[in-house]
């Protein structure tokens, strides 16, 4: 099984649904930016918290496979 190479960052937002999708748009753009979108993947998963009306979301910065 091909494993999945380690993340360059990541970054876990935990917190009120809106506030959490608000940071999260900016903060995946921002690593994109800085690391080079030709040379990154960012990728972001949202989940239930624990809480009513809150959220938890990844995002996670690994480099491109080269092809």
């Amino acid at each position: 099984m091909p494993t999945r190479p380690r993340p360059l960052v990541a970054v876990r937002l935990i917190g009120p649904t809106t506030t959490v999708k608000a940071h999260a748009v900016t903060i995946a753009a921002q690593l994109t930016a800085h690391y080079g979108r030709e040379r990154v993947i960012c990728r972001t998963s949202t989940r239930p918290a624990g809480y009513s009306g809150e959220s938890r979301t990844y995002i996670t910065i690994t480099r491109k496979e080269p092809r």
